[in-house]
């Protein structure tokens, strides 16, 4: 992960350089080298998936020898704080640190509860609310939306024996499958309260700036520059629900029409080809994927 970018960008690779003084973690070594189980840590999982996504920016920009012209960004979870970076609210540094705060502190809590993540295609909002209601009336815990990702596919969160009632009481509302996901916790549900709270320390401590480029938030999926609201965000994300399918049409109404994911994987750019399939849609996180975008978007300004 990220080693073909820092091999062919020497800012790629003061990065990572950076991310490792900052947090002590042998970054490199465990993206090339693992071993799995160390590196999908949420407490190390978080960096790479920011530090990988910064990178790709990186290399974006030196091969289109600018800053790409952006009407708006979003980032999907701990995406968001890649997203902030790179529309200049936080510096590097900054980020990285907020990152491996917010890891460590989810992981923290996690610990704490016997929790996890499943994903719910093809129910509608008002059955998975239902389902998450009985569910947690059942069992005496708690199970509610974390993702709202695009149509039909809508992430639950909690604690695990809620998460097993909501998953039988789906499947009998209609629910195709239920796909069980690999995550270290219940994210973005109150089991992660202790974690925003001391994450609020951390961002209260934290320098942030006006955004050049609005970003269009997880929680509420409006674009802002406004730098408290964006303080404010950060906190509140991590216990209530990502609105990613309303993030993206939020986007379009701005006027975006082709989006692009910087970082790992390949995740986001389906859910916008699910959500807005006008759109296009195109993914980077090797140089190769990045050389292809940056022809893609010259044969779009030559147009």
């Amino acid at each position: 992960m990220g080693i073909a970018l820092r091999q062919s960008s020497r800012a790629a690779e003061d990065l990572f350089q950076l991310a490792e003084d900052v947090t002590d973690l042998p970054l490199r070594k465990l993206c090339e080298e693992g071993p799995l189980s160390e590196l999908t840590r949420t407490s190390v999982a978080q960096i790479g998936v920011v530090v990988v996504s910064l990178a790709a920016a990186i290399r974006l920009e030196e091969m289109l020898g600018r800053k790409p012209e952006a009407i708006a960004v979003a980032g999907h979870s701990v995406g968001e704080l890649a997203a902030y970076c790179w529309a200049g609210a936080l510096d590097a540094e900054t980020a990285i640190r907020l990152v491996h705060r917010r890891g460590q502190l989810m992981e923290r809590d996690s610990s704490q509860v016997d929790g996890t993540m499943v994903a719910m295609p093809n129910l509608n909002a008002e059955a998975i609310l239902s389902v998450c209601t009985q569910a947690s009336a059942q069992t005496g815990s708690t199970v509610q939306v974390a993702n709202l990702n695009a149509p039909g596919q809508v992430v639950l969160s909690g604690e695990r024996t809620a998460i097993a009632a909501a998953s039988e009481l789906a499947t009998a509302a209609g629910a195709r499958r239920v796909i069980p996901l690999t995550v270290g916790g219940p994210f973005h549900s109150r089991y992660m309260e202790p974690a925003a709270r001391d994450f609020a320390d951390a961002i209260g401590h934290a320098d942030f700036h006006q955004p050049h480029t609005p970003i269009v938030l997880n929680t509420t999926a409006a674009a802002t520059t406004d730098v408290e609201a964006l303080r404010g965000e950060l906190v509140t994300q991590i216990t209530n629900p990502v609105r990613w399918e309303d993030s993206l049409q939020a986007l379009a109404r701005l006027g975006c029409t082709t989006f692009i994911e910087l970082g790992p994987g390949q995740v986001l750019t389906g859910l916008v080809r699910r959500t807005l399939p006008e759109a296009g849609a195109v993914s980077a996180g090797t140089p190769e994927e990045v050389e292809n975008i940056v022809q893609q978007l010259a044969g779009m300004a030559s147009h």
